[in-house]
């Protein structure tokens, strides 16, 4: 019976649960863009962190063989420092298949003086760090030779998935102020669209916190609906990329993050069961804020 207290309350809620459906849409979406850079980020710089780079440049009419043969040996001493695992030499075949992208094929001339380049594979639990490569090459005796962890790379990826996150944080927020706003707006709208029959309430002697939490129940039920529907929407709009992607690396990253990706999955899911559940209390506490405000001035001359 109490649902049917205030009828007009059904205008009011069908605007406020189709603007909070779509606020948990983008909101979700927002969440689910954060953790899949956070996801491929971890990726990137878990194999950056694990390769590093020597460079051997040659030196006054030397050639290729002999280039080649001088950076086995410097392969070898690098094999030789704790915390690598590997160091491979790339022939010139394999240098110049690095360089096309850049240089192209036209400036690949056959007599071109190119370095020699060893790709060094670490101990994911214990890398060498490159300036103890350095110095190991150093006293080796090997000249002009430049060992390159990948420090940028690794800094520029972490402030990458950091500008990701700040940047959810901001939608996130700003969708809060605007969830707010929101509700305050829908109630004030539902409360003066009863107007009458709160008024007939008041004078038969019910108190705001009754007519309050008759407004309560409205909010709550329905931006419980606007909230999971919203979410699922997002969800489902995540498969239908993740299907119709046109890198397939895209489409494997969303597929990992609902289903494969273990703990992060997991995750994944809690962070937007949070984002409903913290819909619902905000819509809650503001309906029910609101609602007090708005009935004491209502009746203010009563």
């Amino acid at each position: 019976m109490r649902r049917n207290l205030l009828p007009g309350m059904h205008a009011p809620m069908r605007t406020f649960l189709v603007a909070v459906a779509v606020m948990v849409y983008l909101a979700t979406l927002a969440a689910a863009a954060v953790l899949l850079v956070r996801l491929a980020t971890a990726e990137w710089t878990a194999g950056v962190v694990s390769e590093a780079t020597a460079q051997l440049l040659p030196q006054q009419d030397e050639d290729a063989a002999a280039l080649l043969a001088r950076a086995e040996k410097a392969a070898a001493v690098l094999r030789a420092q704790p915390g690598v695992q590997d160091a491979r030499v790339f022939d010139m075949r394999q240098t110049r298949a690095l360089l096309r992208p850049w240089l192209g094929s036209a400036g690949l001339e056959a007599d071109l003086p190119l370095p020699a380049l060893i790709a060094i594979s670490l101990d994911p639990r214990q890398p060498a760090d490159a300036a103890t490569l350095q110095q190991a090459l150093d006293a080796a005796g090997f000249a002009a030779v430049q060992v390159d962890a990948h420090g940028r790379w690794v800094r520029e990826l972490a402030d990458l998935s950091s500008t990701a996150l700040w940047l959810g944080m901001l939608v996130l927020a700003l969708l809060v102020v605007a969830l707010v706003l929101l509700v305050t707006q829908a109630a004030r709208a539902a409360l003066q669209a009863n107007r009458e029959t709160l008024q007939v309430l008041h004078l038969i002697g019910a108190q705001d916190r009754f007519i309050a939490r008759l407004v309560q129940r409205h909010f709550l039920r329905t931006s419980l609906l606007a909230a999971l529907g919203g979410a699922l929407a997002a969800i489902a709009t995540l498969l239908l990329l993740a299907l119709l992607a046109p890198a397939a690396g895209m489409g494997e990253s969303i597929i990992n993050l609902l289903f494969r990706a273990g703990q992060d999955t997991l995750q994944a899911y809690v962070f937007w069961l949070l984002i409903v559940i913290i819909t619902m209390l905000i819509s809650l506490t503001t309906a029910r804020i609101a609602a007090m405000r708005i009935l004491a001035d209502m009746f203010r001359n009563h």
